[in-house]
């Protein structure tokens, strides 16, 4: 081998993205290469001579140890393995790991390559994220680091809208909202994106405003790329907004990231939009649009406070379904619903509980608070009800349970007793003035 032979193989070690170490047959550490550094903080120096298993993680040292242990048997294992190194920081990194055996004029060695988890990783992380239940901010977050942007010294960050939260996002390096779209008012380029639904450079697009210039430069940004992405959920797109810093290389330099990124900001909005879909249509009634029994119960599991429960169950509407047919009750249902929610206080919540039963949940209410509620409710569903030009009279019943005490199913059960008495006194007055 000549001179030129061993600079090449020196250069191409040194300048690896990949971390190249030996670990001895007494598990310490060999050889390192520099870019250690970079990966988890630790320079060649400071490795080399120490057990490979002090960096380890515990939870992933029975796998580690096995790999070893049998190295000297077999060899080692073909394919990667992912296992969580100690930083110098104190925090651990997840890195990708293929080994193969090596000689010196001694010893025979592990050699072993890192380099940061990959995309596989990522996802893996993603899907078990969605599988928990997690929110949109937690599912997309880990997709920031497809880009190996603290490599590359880079700024990522994922924009959304949520109706009922507003303008959201995740980012890298705490980039600021002004400069990643997530803003009523996002600025130019990041409105052209979402308009056009096409993707953005610096270069292609309008400028920045001075106010967002100039926060670019604080923050040490220079070029961005913009993507947008279709939201299920939302009127607004989604964007992934890449900067590179000043002198850098352009954004486009981050195209297989963006490809992969833009996948999956993609996959988690159509997700948590069906799973939210889901999550209303199990707890909500189809018919009247109200919560429904199995939203009621969990409310009272969720919220432990006293009040009182108001049982309300139709007088008389049966015959309405069978005089006019079922498209003229659901009219009345869906009419009884509007006037219940017009009697309540904000604070409370009517929910459809059977065919034509409703309760109304009055946290807080006191006797008298509830006794009010009950007459309002009687006086609103006596006034007649019109549906294609066809008059409707019913009535309703009305059992009150209130207690100190946190409300429960047990309240319900009490409130529904009170509404069956309330109907049958109806009764018994109908039938005397008879």
């Amino acid at each position: 081998m000549g001179v030129h032979d061993d600079r090449l193989y020196r250069s191409l070690v040194d300048n690896a993205y990949e971390c190249i170490m030996t670990v001895r047959t007494d598990l310490t550490v060999g050889f390192v290469s520099p870019s250690s550094t970079s990966l988890i903080g630790y320079t060649p120096e400071e490795l080399e001579g120490r057990p490979a298993t002090d960096f380890v993680h515990p939870d992933d040292m029975d796998r580690a140890a096995l790999g070893l242990a049998g190295w000297a048997s077999w060899g080692m294992p073909g394919g990667s393995s992912s296992f969580r190194l100690r930083h110098k920081d104190g925090s651990w990194r997840m890195l990708d790991m293929t080994a193969s055996t090596a000689v010196d004029d001694e010893d025979t060695l592990v050699a072993v390559y890192w380099r940061p988890a990959g995309y596989q990783h990522i996802v893996d992380t993603v899907l078990s994220r969605l599988l928990r239940g997690c929110t949109r901010a937690e599912a997309l977050a880990p997709l920031l680091d497809i880009f190996d942007w603290s490599i590359n010294d880079a700024s990522v960050a994922i924009a959304w809208h949520e109706p009922d939260a507003g303008h959201r996002q995740v980012a890298t390096t705490n980039l600021p909202a002004g400069l990643t779209g997530a803003e009523e008012d996002p600025g130019a380029p990041w409105r052209h994106a979402r308009a056009t639904l096409r993707p953005l450079f610096e270069s292609d697009g309008p400028a920045l405003d001075g106010r967002r210039r100039a926060m670019a430069d604080q923050w040490g940004r220079g070029t961005f790329w913009i993507e947008p992405v279709a939201d299920a959920g939302s009127s607004v797109p989604a964007l992934v907004t890449v900067w590179n810093r000043h002198e850098g290389p352009p954004p486009e330099a981050h195209a297989q990231g963006m490809s992969l990124v833009r996948t999956n900001v993609e996959l988690i909005l159509r997700w948590s939009d069906q799973v939210a879909q889901l999550d209303a249509a199990a707890h909500t009634d189809a018919l009247t649009g109200l919560p429904n029994r199995r939203s009621l119960f969990d409310l009272l599991a969720r919220d432990r406070r006293g009040g009182a429960l108001l049982f309300c169950d139709l007088d008389q509407f049966k015959p309405v379904n069978d005089e006019h047919g079922h498209h003229v009750g659901d009219a009345v249902l869906c009419q009884v619903a509007d006037r219940l929610n017009e009697c309540v206080r904000l604070s409370d919540v009517v929910a459809r509980t059977g065919g034509d039963e409703f309760v109304v949940l009055a946290h807080g209410a006191t006797d008298a608070e509830a006794a009010d509620l009950a007459d309002r409710i009687a006086v609103a569903i006596h006034v007649p009800f019109t549906v294609d030009g066809i008059e409707i009279r019913v009535g309703v019943s009305v059992g009150v349970a209130r207690t100190d005490a946190p409300l429960s199913d047990t309240t319900l059960a009490r409130a529904d007793r009170a509404m069956l008495a309330d109907k049958a006194r109806r009764r018994e007055a109908s039938a005397s003035r008879v």
